[in-house]
């Protein structure tokens, strides 16, 4: 008798516990998912954020020149043309100046997933100081885009 009950048991799982494991990968997935898009978006945006190198550079070199101003514009600064800074999700990349101390460094995105909309900017924005140098700020347009700006 106490062979039948040993081998009944060792048969494998039961339905129950069949479930919780079920159950267990479910609420592991419904977290994880998500996560995992948003990683992938921000991944996504380091290519607009390396395009627009050349622009914040050209900023900041106008700045310590003493050349910047409101007529400041990529072919100004040495730049090629905005769209010229394109990528797979990068449309492109717009320098300004605003005025002798500040700047705007635009970058138009594509579409990304579900969280990047086409109309999505981000902007960087430039104060120039003789005490500081360069400081850059940043924000976006976009009803998603803050969740997703990197860090200054």
């Amino acid at each position: 008798m106490l062979n039948q009950m040993a081998k009944k048991h060792s048969r494998g799982f039961t339905l129950i516990e069949l479930m919780i494991v079920v159950a267990i990968i479910g609420i592991l997935a419904a977290v994880s998912i998500p996560a995992y898009q948003d990683y992938t978006i921000k991944a996504k945006l380091v290519e607009a954020i390396s395009l627009s190198t050349p622009a914040r550079t050209a900023i900041g070199l106008a700045c310590s020149e003493g050349t910047l101003s409101v007529s400041s514009t990529n072919l100004n600064m040495g730049l090629s043309i905005a769209t010229a800074y394109n990528g797979k999700y990068t449309t492109s990349v717009t320098a300004q100046g605003l005025s002798a101390t500040s700047a705007t460094v635009t970058i138009a995105l594509k579409a990304i997933g579900s969280g990047i909309l086409a109309t999505d900017t981000i902007v960087y924005t430039a104060t120039c100081s003789i005490d500081t140098g360069t400081t850059w700020a940043i924000s976006g347009t976009g009803a998603n885009i803050a969740e997703y700006l990197p860090k200054v």
